[in-house]
């Protein structure tokens, strides 16, 4: 699929609810199939009552949709970007149906998540099937894009500002996953945790290279949510700022997320900030990259490119059976 042939840019993300009665119907849609009874999702919705149960995400997005409607082609009339979430609307097939009634026929989807995984990639092209067939519109994913320049440089340049000194402990958080999905399928191409890897490597690469002082840096995880007997990907966040007591500060950067949301909110704004200040630490976490302007730059960059890592019939299994998924662009 080439960028000339395409009608409209698709912003596919995880969704969230807006107010305290749409949490316990999210919280049932990202749980779905996994025989997660309703009091289990009630104790987890009490952590959204901290926040009225409104999630920054779907706001954050909307801002991102807008930003690029003013750089869309100009034949487009910065109308046909499109936003479309897979656990709260705009659900697929009715954000789909939305565009075929406007003409649109092919559409490009960049997904708000720059890391191969079940849950971050193939889970979304999957969703993008079902809406895609239901209105008969062609659909090409954007490659992803976890080693992009401009992913790297914004999350260099907010790392610099925070001025990391001797007595920094700079941590890298993503969210967790079980080991048995962290690694790449398919010859050539990295998995979840070597893709997080290269990214904090050459994030504190940029920032020493910048500033001539070395860093203190680890990898950590956040939100693990599996059985206790199922390994998931380990430190967790709170283990890591548990054990950084006697240093000056902990620098906090979320590079597996795109832009603020609910599981910032809680897992690092409440819960890890609730560890640094039990252990006497100023915690300073940073914001992630989708609000700054090079974001839109860079999406634009990956559809008019539409070149990457191609998402294989291999890539990111389905740990509960093959389903139709739409490929790369």
């Amino acid at each position: 699929m080439r960028p000339d042939d395409v009608d409209a840019l698709v912003v596919m993300s995880f969704g969230g609810p807006e107010d305290m009665d749409e949490v316990m119907p999210f919280l049932r849609h990202v749980t779905a199939g996994r025989g997660i009874p309703d009091e289990r999702l009630a104790a987890v919705a009490e952590q959204y009552r901290a926040f009225a149960g409104v999630s920054p995400l779907n706001g954050n997005n909307r801002d991102l949709v807008a930003r690029l409607r003013e750089e869309a082609p100009a034949e487009w009339l910065g109308e046909r970007v499109y936003l479309v979430n897979r656990n709260s609307e705009p659900f697929p097939e009715s954000a789909f149906a939305t565009m075929r009634a406007a003409g649109i026929s092919r559409v490009a989807a960049f997904v708000t998540s720059a890391f191969s995984s079940y849950s971050g990639c193939r889970q979304y092209r999957e969703n993008l099937a079902v809406g895609a067939e239901s209105a008969g519109i062609e659909v090409g994913v954007l490659p992803r894009f976890h080693d992009h320049p401009l992913l790297v440089d914004i999350w260099a340049d907010r790392l610099r500002e925070a001025d990391p000194g001797p007595g920094d402990r700079v941590i890298f958080v993503t969210h967790s996953l079980p080991v048995s999905q962290s690694l790449g399928v398919v010859p050539g191409v990295t998995g979840y945790l070597p893709q997080h890897e290269e990214l904090a490597a050459r994030i504190v690469e940029r920032v020493t290279a910048a500033t001539g002082t070395p860093l203190d840096w680890t990898l950590a995880f956040q939100s693990r949510s599996g059985p206790p007997t199922q390994p998931w990907l380990e430190p967790d966040i709170s283990d890591v700022i548990a054990a950084a007591s006697g240093r000056r500060r902990v620098i906090v950067l979320p590079i597996g997320f795109c832009a603020d949301n609910l599981e910032i909110r809680w897992d690092l704004d409440t819960v890890a900030a609730q560890t640094a200040a039990e252990h006497g630490l100023e915690m300073l976490r940073l914001d992630p990259p989708q609000s700054d302007p090079r974001f839109v730059d860079l999406v634009w960059e990956l559809f008019r490119s539409a070149s990457g890592v191609s998402c294989q019939a291999a890539c990111c299994p389905n740990p509960r059976g093959d389903r139709p998924a739409v490929g790369q662009a």
